[in-house]
């Protein structure tokens, strides 16, 4: 097992993307069931499956290779595939993130340098960016994550940052940098934001999970390069569940390594 993205959904099902495998794991607890998904449409089978996400009672897998999102019901049905926006097909669908509050389905299109959102009926409904390196420009953005107020942050990948959105708004911020260094990026893929705004970015090369503030402060470092627990080597997608547990897929150890997260802020003004 290679595991890439993970998600888990409000009624505890589990879905893993293996991208060595080239399947989703679905762990159905409720059912005692895991069933593993390899098909896609007519006679397609999955190909590249990079990123899941649940939302409105479905699984959403993103296959960069077919260049789609195929959507499964709750069981594990496959019901049919989102293809793109109009006519004009995906370039490279990658990170998935759905907006509960609202019913949206944000999807990162790597090669078109974009972020399509699809309504709860799978209707385009707009496309965030377009390709550049200023303010607001994206360069293959990949992982996508969506806090509780409906924030939208990207893994802007080539250009080596994170950038932040407001759905009302707009481009509110960005930070990071090519480097070496702790905070900077040097292959970021996985990315997720806590109940407490307190980002998290897996670095493939520094096999490590950075945190940085909202103001793009870095925090801390989790992990390092290693086959024991808590050390990764080349971790890509990343969770965090209900229960403020984080979830990174250690991809080439071929495991999920699982985190009990707190507030730390708080710790740090009791001191």
């Amino acid at each position: 097992m290679q595991p890439v993205a993970i998600a888990i959904a409000k009624d505890g099902r589990i879905a893993i993307a293996d991208w060595k495998r080239k399947g989703v794991h679905l762990f159905l607890p409720d059912q005692k069931k895991y069933l593993f998904l390899y098909k896609a449409e007519k006679d397609q089978e999955i190909q590249s499956p990079v990123s899941v996400a649940f939302g409105n009672m479905e699984l959403y897998v993103s296959d960069s290779a077919l260049q789609k999102v195929l959507v499964y019901d709750r069981n594990g049905t496959f019901l049919k595939s989102i293809d793109g926006v109009g006519t004009q097909p995906f370039g490279r669908p990658t990170g998935l993130s759905f907006q509960e509050n609202g019913g949206l389905l944000h999807v990162a299109d790597t090669t078109r340098n974009c972020i399509h959102v699809f309504d709860i009926d799978h209707g385009h409904v707009r496309s965030i960016g377009s390709r550049g390196a200023g303010i607001g420009g994206l360069n293959f953005p990949t992982s996508i994550a969506l806090d509780s107020r409906g924030r939208l942050f990207i893994n802007d990948t080539m250009n080596f940052r994170v950038q932040i959105y407001d759905p009302g708004k707009g481009f509110v911020a960005a930070f990071g940098r090519h480097g070496d260094g702790s905070g900077d990026f040097a292959m970021p893929k996985g990315l997720a934001v806590d109940r407490w705004g307190v980002i998290y970015v897996a670095d493939s090369l520094f096999d490590a999970v950075q945190l940085f503030d909202q103001s793009g402060h870095f925090l801390l470092t989790i992990g390092s390069q290693g086959t024991g627990a808590g050390e990764f080597w080349m971790p890509s997608g990343l969770f965090i569940d209900d229960r403020d547990r984080l979830y990174v897929c250690d991809t080439y150890n071929g495991r999920i390594q699982i985190f009990q997260l707190y507030d730390f802020t708080v710790e740090a003004d009791r001191s």
